[in-house]
């Protein structure tokens, strides 16, 4: 599995929502912005706390047609996922 540093989910911070990790503003946010055709550096002018190498780890999953949902499971893994039990879905 692969290791998303740049993206946090957390019970408590944005309703479980996935985040730009070290902040609240959500991978959803990001995914707004390059669909109304926002470039990446327009992006983090708007949002400075975000890093570039976050910004373009979000960017190749976004390139490569994940939903915010998939994205969400990607780093929680499916053994966190509430409709997940003893390992099947």
């Amino acid at each position: 599995m692969r290791n998303f540093t740049a993206i946090s989910v957390h019970p408590e911070i944005q309703d479980g929502a996935p985040v730009f990790s070290g902040t609240r503003i959500r991978i959803e946010t990001f995914y707004d912005f390059m669909r109304i055709g926002v470039s990446v550096s327009e992006f983090l002018e708007e949002f400075p706390s975000i890093t570039r190498d976050q910004a373009i780890e979000v960017h190749d999953l976004v390139k490569q047609h994940y939903t915010v949902d998939q994205i969400k499971s990607l780093v929680t893994g499916p053994l966190n996922r509430p409709d997940v039990v003893g390992g099947r879905a």
